[in-house]
């Protein structure tokens, strides 16, 4: 996958668990656990996210979940802003 396309996907997932975090009031999401074999690209971007410390992603009571921390929600509402202040 190119570059731009692998930051594309981390920006989409990014958004995606700030909106879960939104509507679900904070909770963490549940990841498939086939995930890294069913869709490589997508485990690896959330694996680049949690190093980046933009989300946590972590095996808890037998499942994955993630969850965007306050410096990945941070980061989205600057790019909204037009002020990113670096970008995933």
């Amino acid at each position: 996958m190119a570059s731009e396309k692998r930051k594309k996907l981390r920006m989409d997932m990014l958004d995606e668990l700030y909106q879960f975090h939104l509507s679900e009031r904070g909770k963490k999401a549940l990841i498939p656990g086939n995930l890294e074999d069913r869709d490589p690209e997508k485990y690896f971007a959330l694996e680049y996210l949690a190093d980046k410390g933009l989300i946590r992603f972590k095996a808890e009571n037998g499942q994955l979940v993630a969850k965007i921390t306050q410096f990945g929600i941070n980061l989205l509402k600057n790019i909204k802003l037009g002020n990113p202040l670096s970008t995933a």
